[in-house]
């Protein structure tokens, strides 16, 4: 037994038992140690104004914010903290620059690998994650903090991606990401979620603006796998708790900037923390080498490893796919090393296993009761009532204008009498009537089913209703009774 601990890397025997306690900000507050951070009082008052909100409260306080089409993206926040832009690289909804940032005086410079929300939404393809995956590489190797800004729906999803190896460009962008010898700060500044924002939440620190929402799978994916329980997209979010306080508060990211974007009185908290979070993740380095000698010894190995590569370990480089230092100059240091390490431990702290007695269908956990199919069927309503108070105008649809004007006209000489040739010329009035009052319902109702969609068919019935007996009309749901269930 001694022999075998003697030859493992007792660096990652000693994994789980650090990862358990690992903190970048043991025993402090993050904001006393990273600038413009929310303090916990702050985080503690806004956690209590969500638990009292209705879930429709709860997604147009957090969720909503973040899909707003004006709301500014990564490019736009970039511009607005006035600092130097270098080597700016654009392509689609990648946006990556190098800026320059003042630590006490010097300058540094540092990548940023953003998600640009203002083309595609900030979806990336497979083109996308094997471009930021060089550019990371690219950083690292010139020794340049990396932050990156995370504000996307999810990774696009669609057959050609697919095809293009989506998940493997994913993956190889995690893969990345967690290796580079150099501080990484990731920072929620919008939407993070799916595979597309788990790659750049693989980071030393990660933090988020106050609006930012963040969750392994989107809520209105995760409605669809728990249909059965009757729960809505909404709840799902407010369930799952997917705010940037409620991830603070769960342990999945290290802090809240006091920063949203448009904020121009904030952005200086933006930059500050930017600064100060990799400043914090550099001191945490340098403690954690001077207290951990066993950090030492794994370079060492390493360096072993290097300069006398076995045969297996010459082989597995060149079929690696991944960014290899093979150059002495390139080589990482100690500290380098430190940074992936302490990386794993923050992510390992942030990954949660339970048991089978605590999951599944015996799980003594309550699930909590859905309203799906009210909330789908107020959403329904809610086009018809929307139509039924504000008609549309005929004037500007000129097929219905036609056939509205066909059928007043019709209707108003059905009574008259027709000789046998003026009936032979302009038909009997009685079977015009007939056939332009058949016409108008059908062209009438292709409009209306083309207007509801899916909503078409218990709309319909509705009007039907409604049409014959005005008194069901009181059955309906007023406008006060109608919250905004689409927000």
């Amino acid at each position: 037994m001694e022999k075998q601990n003697f030859i493992v890397d007792q660096l990652f025997l000693n994994a789980e038992s650090l990862a358990k306690d690992f903190s970048l900000f043991p025993q402090k507050e993050p904001a006393s140690v990273v600038k413009g951070l929310l303090k916990e009082h702050q985080i503690e008052m806004a956690l209590e104004n969500l638990r009292n909100m209705e879930v429709d409260a709860y997604i147009a306080a957090t969720v909503a914010p973040t899909e707003e089409s004006m709301r500014p993206g990564s490019k736009e926040i970039i511009a607005a903290l006035d600092v130097s832009i270098h080597n700016e690289v654009e392509n689609g909804p990648l946006y990556c620059a190098e800026l320059e940032f003042d630590f006490d005086g010097e300058f540094r410079r540092i990548g940023f690998i953003t998600q640009n929300r203002a083309i595609n939404s900030g979806v990336w393809g497979p083109e996308h994650h094997n471009a930021a995956t060089k550019l990371v590489a690219n950083y690292a190797i010139r020794s340049m903090p990396i932050v990156t800004l995370l504000d996307t729906p999810g990774a696009d999803p669609y057959e050609e991606a697919n095809a293009n190896n989506q998940a493997h460009s994913i993956s190889r962008l995690i893969t990345e990401l967690c290796n580079v010898d150099v501080p990484t700060l990731g920072i929620i500044i919008g939407q993070g979620y799916s595979g597309g924002a788990i790659p750049l939440a693989s980071s030393n620190l990660l933090l988020s603006l106050r609006t930012g929402v963040f969750n392994t799978i989107h809520p209105k994916s995760l409605a669809n796998l728990v249909r059965r329980y009757n729960l809505s997209w909404q709840e799902c979010a407010k369930f799952v708790g997917v705010s940037s306080y409620e991830l603070y508060k769960q342990g999945n990211i290290d802090g809240i900037v006091d920063y949203d974007p448009g904020e121009e009185n904030k952005i200086n908290n933006l930059k500050t923390t930017i600064v100060t979070g990799i400043a914090s993740i550099e001191k945490t380095t340098m403690d954690f080498v001077a207290k951990h000698p066993e950090v030492i010894d794994h370079y060492q190995r390493n360096l072993k490893r290097y300069l006398n590569p076995s045969n297996t370990m010459s082989a597995i480089h060149r079929r690696s796919t991944s960014n290899l230092r093979m150059s002495p100059t390139e080589w990482p240091n100690v500290f380098g090393v430190a940074y992936c390490y302490l990386r794993y431990l923050g992510l390992r702290r942030r990954i949660k296993s339970t048991t089978i007695t605590q999951y599944g269908r015996l799980a003594k956990t309550e699930i909590p009761e859905g309203e799906l199919s009210q909330r789908i069927y107020r959403e329904r309503r809610a086009a018809f009532l929307g139509w039924l108070q504000d008609p549309d105008k005929i004037l500007y649809e000129d097929l219905l204008n036609r056939a509205w004007k066909n059928f007043q006209e019709k209707r108003d000489v059905q009574g008259e009498e027709r000789g046998r040739i003026a009936q032979l010329i302009f038909g009997e009035p009685q079977a015009n009537f007939s056939s332009s009052k058949s016409e108008i319902c059908m062209v009438m109702g292709l409009h209306l089913y083309n207007r509801w969609k899916a909503e078409a068919e218990d709309n319909l019935s509705a009007l039907i209703q409604h049409l014959g007996d005005t008194e069901i009309s009181s059955y309906f749901l007023s406008t006060s009774d109608i919250k905004d269930v689409k927000g």
